[in-house]
């Protein structure tokens, strides 16, 4: 998903929603500025089904794409 199909899905609902990521083991968390960011990622990375589909750059991987994505993540990204 590109940002520009993020937006487009976004507008689609309430401006007052609500938007959160799953948590570690259960319940949710809010997506806060600090879980946002670039990052290098590498593409189909990841065959087995348990892990996402995409990895670090730095992290080996099957995938031989690096490309820049916008992660919301359940971690705080700044310090990354």
């Amino acid at each position: 998903m590109t940002v520009a199909e993020l937006v487009k899905l976004l507008g689609e609902y309430p401006a007052d929603l609500r938007v959160v990521v799953d948590g570690y083991e259960a319940g949710f968390d809010d997506v806060e500025s600090e879980r946002i960011a670039v990052r290098p990622i590498r593409l189909d990375a990841n065959p087995e089904w348990y892990y996402g589909q995409h990895g670090d750059a730095d992290e080996p991987g099957a995938g031989t794409v690096v490309v820049n994505a916008l992660v919301l993540g359940r971690d705080n990204l700044s310090r990354i």
